[in-house]
């Protein structure tokens, strides 16, 4: 069991909208290795018993205790940590824009000490470039809210809708391509009732972002969805809310100091 101290976590775009279909335990461990580097770079000291160490081909070696992956404190689901580490071990992430197409693995050689119950594993360089690969653009949203969802695909909507300001549109192809599920639900009705609905409905109850959609129509067949994203701010985390009062609204404040700094030095990002 282990309390998630909550925290906006920026994640990078191409981690967003990258092509796969991980199961919620799967998605709780990324999004605990997406807070770790993105702490490193922010020279954060490491906590909780993990450790991170490197061989001489660049690999990170990283040890977690696997309560850091569990939904929330009364979980204690220890077997599907197993489970979703091995499947880890087996998957890849697929990311392609307008110039390239890149087949990145996630973890390999993955073992966890019975004893202390720590999971060891190492991380393909490629995936940690990927967490801090801001060129893009990025998401930022509540590391708690998303590790306790109890859907995937609520979690990858959180992801795309989380802080966006204005409908954003998708075509039907396009979002089975991100989840990874071209071949399921061949009828746009079918994936509508489960794979939207589902996720709105989660996102509806605990969210601080959910949205609302309209189907968008070539002829009389439904190609597209709209999402109209729709701010709910009680359900934002008290600390964070005073935080961003007491405030100027500048990327200063919601961006921590060492992550502008990275994204001006190699991204010609600005305050602007």
């Amino acid at each position: 069991m282990s309390k998630i101290n909550n925290k906006e976590v920026l994640q990078s775009y191409i981690l967003t909208t990258a092509k796969y279909d991980y199961s919620v335990y799967e998605k709780r461990i990324l999004y605990r290795l997406v807070e770790l580097f993105q702490g490193l770079i922010q020279n954060q000291k490491l906590k909780d018993k993990i450790v991170i160490e490197q061989d001489n081909q660049n690999t990170s070696i990283v040890s977690m205790p696997i309560k850091l992956f569990l939904q929330n404190e009364t979980d204690t689901n220890h077997i599907r940590i197993k489970s979703a580490l091995k499947n880890l071990a087996k998957k890849f992430f697929e990311y392609e824009d307008e110039n390239d197409w890149e087949l990145i693995s996630v973890i390999s050689e993955p073992k966890i000490k019975k004893n202390t119950e720590i999971a060891t594993f190492r991380i393909n360089p490629k995936i940690v470039e990927a967490f801090l690969d801001f060129s893009k653009g990025f998401k930022k949203y509540e590391l708690k809210v998303a590790m306790e969802f109890e859907s995937v695909y609520t979690m990858r909507f959180y992801e795309l809708l989380s802080n966006q300001k204005t409908p954003i549109n998708y075509s039907i192809d396009k979002l089975k391509d991100i989840f990874n599920i071209a071949d399921k639900y061949k009828l746009t009705g079918g994936f509508i009732q489960k794979v939207i609905e589902p996720a709105k409905k989660e996102l509806d109850k605990c969210s601080p972002y959910t949205f609302h959609y309209e189907p968008i129509k070539t002829g009389r067949k439904i190609t597209g969805i709209r999402f109209i994203p729709i701010h709910q701010p009680q359900f934002e985390d008290e600390s964070l809310k005073k935080q961003k009062a007491m405030k100027q609204m500048s990327n200063r404040w919601f961006i921590p100091k060492n992550i502008e700094d990275y994204l001006k030095y190699n991204y010609e990002f600005t305050d602007k």
